[in-house]
């Protein structure tokens, strides 16, 4: 379903991976030859695992029969993998972690704790700073008692000005709390 769904909302039509096709192939038949399954061959459910959107790359599965697949979109990358959480494992450190290492991207997680002022008082500024800086995740989380959570987050590739922006925004974040008479910890 995910991969009709990608499919569809890419544009591009669903067609049978020859290559995936083999990986699924060949992944029964061992499975038939040390005698996990009784039914040999490839079944209708089977074959689907082996359709994939146009353009796609079929990614080997260690762990199970389905292939992930790898579409590459102008300067994006999209990966689907199989929900068994030890074959999204495997196939997130065999072929996703490689291409994230290469890159050596820089992940920046900051926030703090503000109280004396609700969520809601707070959300039309991150929305309007979230428009401002949309690399940047912004997201409140309420606290149990009068405290709320401001988490920030940012990924970037190759670019050494991420710690500034993230500073220069939590410092933004932090002038409109206390603007607006809340208290600042952490």
């Amino acid at each position: 379903m995910t991969t009709k769904g990608i499919s569809i909302g890419l544009g591009r039509e669903l067609v049978l991976n020859q290559k995936a096709y083999e990986l699924v192939e060949k992944a029964y038949e061992n499975l038939n030859q040390i005698g996990r399954l009784k039914l040999k061959g490839m079944t209708h459910e089977r074959k689907k695992m082996a359709y994939m959107p146009n353009e796609s790359v079929p990614l080997f599965n260690t762990e199970g029969t389905a292939p992930g697949v790898k579409i590459l979109i102008n300067n994006t990358t999209i990966f689907l993998l199989p929900g068994v959480p030890q074959e999204l494992k495997s196939m997130f450190t065999n072929h996703i972690y490689p291409i994230l290492e290469e890159r050596k991207g820089i992940y920046i997680e900051k926030g703090f704790f503000f109280s004396n002022i609700g969520e809601s008082q707070i959300a039309p500024y991150i929305s309007k700073l979230k428009k401002e800086y949309s690399r940047l995740w912004i997201k409140t989380h309420p606290k149990k008692g009068p405290n709320v959570e401001i988490e920030l987050v940012i990924t970037c590739f190759g670019d050494s000005e991420c710690e500034k922006m993230v500073n220069t925004i939590l410092k933004k974040i932090k002038e409109i709390i206390l603007k607006l008479g809340g208290n600042i910890s952490r």
